[in-house]
């Protein structure tokens, strides 16, 4: 009897250790993961102009269809919303060449693709005035569908937006470039005071949104819309995107030319200069172009250790004569000579494994938060 007590008193030993062994080591694995977590930038979005007929067919899932994976895949997922989504009729000025605008329906479809975060400050935002960004605001909210970038003043314009991933808060502002009659011809473009519009790209907004933001977030993503469609990087691109990263952007994400742009490394942080379009319901002059230069990217976004650890750009193909108003990643581009032609101006060097250009971002030394 006293061996039989004996051996039931080690193996009732033996079973609590390992319960705890399993317990220790639940939370190391969570805390790992906690410590990782992908973002997923895209491009240009406009659910509607010349695609508005085949989403009332095929329905507003329709342009998610062959990246839905990807997109599913990542903890947050953010893009550049290209035109308003509103009811209204009449537009800001009816000599605009491209006037842009979504259906309400377009919000839902947005959030359930899995888009939870958008950038508002672009040259489409108030193609239907204030009333058009205010519904914009509105639709989105009601979706769940978070923004910045645009607002009802100033300071909403400027002030970001915060998501929290895994104990990790991440901060997002965007900008507009000003340009052309956004600001002279449309003088109320940009958001004044307590009147409704953009934020615009300018050093003095730069430096007091960053400013705010930086002490309350871990990594700090900064979104331009910039720079000429179809074209280069040109130097205001470069003088902004510099700017930000010297002022304390982690990441800096453009968008507006409508085709992938270089990479840059400017002290320590990644400006990828355009993402070019996602799923955007305009036809497109991508004939123009070179055949290598006809695609966007999708940037793939590490967070680890509470910073940007790494980026993988994805190439998409873009051309709606080709997909049809469905962007899918591009098998049959030779993502070597893209990347060398697109990065050449700056000097980045990125792996290439499979459909993924692959860049390693080193640490940098930064002053307590």
């Amino acid at each position: 009897m006293r061996r039989l007590a004996l051996a039931l008193s080690l193996q009732l030993l033996t079973a609590v250790a390992c319960s705890h062994d399993r317990r220790a080591a639940a939370p190391q694995a969570d805390a790992k993961q906690q410590h990782t977590i992908k973002l997923t930038a895209v491009g240009d979005i406009l659910l509607g102009d010349a695609s508005q007929s085949r989403l009332d067919r095929e329905g507003y899932d329709y342009p998610f269809r062959a990246i839905a994976a990807t997109l599913a895949s990542s903890d947050v997922v953010f893009g550049n919303l290209e035109g308003p989504i509103t009811e209204q009729t009449k537009a800001l000025d009816g000599d605009k060449e491209y006037v842009y605008k979504s259906k309400p329906a377009a919000a839902a479809a947005l959030h359930a693709a899995h888009v939870g975060l958008l950038n508002l400050a672009n040259n489409h935002a108030l193609d239907h005035g204030d009333e058009g960004l205010l519904d914009t605001i509105r639709n989105l909210d009601e979706a769940g569908v978070r923004h910045f970038g645009a607002g009802k003043g100033r300071a909403e314009a400027i002030g970001g937006e915060v998501v929290e991933v895994a104990g990790i808060k991440i901060g997002f502002l965007g900008f507009m470039e000003k340009y052309g009659p956004y600001g002279t011809t449309y003088p109320n473009y940009f958001a004044k005071g307590q009147h409704p519009g953009v934020a615009e790209l300018h050093e003095r907004w730069l430096r007091e949104a960053i400013g705010a933001m930086r002490p309350r977030v871990d990594v700090l993503i900064v979104s331009c819309h910039w720079g000429k469609n179809y074209a280069e990087v040109t130097k205001t691109q470069q003088r902004y995107g510099r700017l930000a990263a010297e002022l304390g952007a982690d990441l800096v994400i453009g968008h507006h030319p409508h085709v992938a742009q270089g990479l840059e490394v400017h002290a320590g942080v990644p400006i990828v200069y355009s993402l070019g379009n996602f799923t955007f319901g305009s036809k497109g002059r991508f004939d123009q172009l070179d055949p290598l230069l006809r695609r966007s990217w999708i940037a793939e976004i590490t967070v680890s250790d509470r910073r940007v650890a790494a980026i993988d750009l994805i190439p998409l193909e873009v051309d709606n004569k080709v997909v049809h108003y469905q962007p899918r990643v591009a098998t049959d581009v030779d993502l070597a000579a893209m990347v060398q032609k697109l990065n050449e101006p700056f000097g980045t060097a990125m792996e290439i494994s499979g459909t993924k250009a692959h860049l390693e971002v080193a640490a940098r030394e930064l002053a307590p938060r």
